[in-house]
């Protein structure tokens, strides 16, 4: 046992713990890696995240509001929107918190230098518990643990969904084939509405999608392009509905689906209706 080093070191030691060496530099883990042990750490055996459509949008029809994804993409709070997606998949269990330091969360998101990444870490949490869907407190060890709340903002304590509710699965591909960089803010919102639609193939009509989840058309339309781009979504076919906005009363639309591995899981339980499967009749 190495007799030099702090009491903490020494202790851990003890334990089997691996620790820091006083005055060498090991590097850091990379990204991807620190991702990949915090993901098996939280034995999750479908490989999936579920996630209620609360948090893209609140309510039931015809009383449906924006949901906390809103405020994270108006406010470019990407980091945030990620440590939450990231958050949600590492606390499956439990009391569904996660006692870790901000350095750790911090190579998720590509940051490795300890000040700016522990602030950027502090921001982030800060916006989210600003927005009711987690609270932290102080660990053990100088580490935080953060707990997951419900999606809708209530600040309820959370507990998993059952089959009546809205909600849907992020698979674990979003990160294991790196969507979670090569994505635009814009790009990570449409996917997780297009998961939220828990169809085969379903309409992104820019105006009602920008409506329904509070997004800017041009987000909307900028989020399907990156999509596709990245050969997450594509075209299938067109689908002719029923409108007044026209003056025949019958349009089309384009219809999109999800490619392998970054489609829909579950499909053989019908998602409850909620306004984004309504066409409005003013078009």
């Amino acid at each position: 046992m190495t007799t030099t080093g702090s009491g903490t070191n020494q202790v851990a030691e003890m334990a089997g713990i691996g620790t820091d060496v006083p005055g060498e530099s090991l590097g850091h883990m990379t990204q991807e890696r620190t991702i990949k042990l915090l993901l098996d750490r939280s034995k999750r055996a479908k490989r999936t995240v579920p996630i209620r459509r609360d948090f893209l949008q609140t309510g039931k029809t015809p009383n449906t509001q924006p949901g906390v994804m809103r405020s994270l993409v108006a406010n470019k709070q990407e980091r945030a929107l990620d440590l939450y997606l990231l958050m949600a998949a590492v606390t499956g269990a439990g009391d569904y918190s996660a006692t870790d330091w901000s350095s750790t969360w911090a190579r998720t998101v590509g940051i490795f230098e300890e000040k700016s990444g522990a602030s950027a870490v502090s921001r982030a949490w800060k916006a989210l518990r600003e927005l009711n869907v987690i609270s932290t407190a102080r660990g053990t060890g100088r580490r935080t643990a953060v707990t997951k709340l419900l999606e809708d903002g209530s600040g309820r304590l959370y507990h998993p969904p059952v089959a009546n509710e809205a909600y849907f699965q992020l698979p674990f591909e979003y990160w294991e084939e790196n969507l979670h960089t090569t994505l635009s803010l814009p790009g990570k919102a449409v996917y997780l509405i297009s998961l939220a639609q828990r169809k085969p193939k379903f309409p992104l009509a820019q105006a009602k999608i920008g409506e329904w989840y509070g997004l800017a058309e041009r987000t909307v339309a900028n989020g399907i392009k990156d999509l596709i781009h990245h050969e997450v979504l594509a075209r299938a076919g067109s689908q002719v509905y029923e409108t007044l906005a026209v003056p025949s009363g019958r349009a089309s639309r384009p219809l999109y689906s999800l490619k392998d591995p970054f489609g829909h899981r579950g499909l053989t339980v019908p998602a409850p209706r909620d306004s984004s499967e309504e066409e409005s009749s003013k078009g």
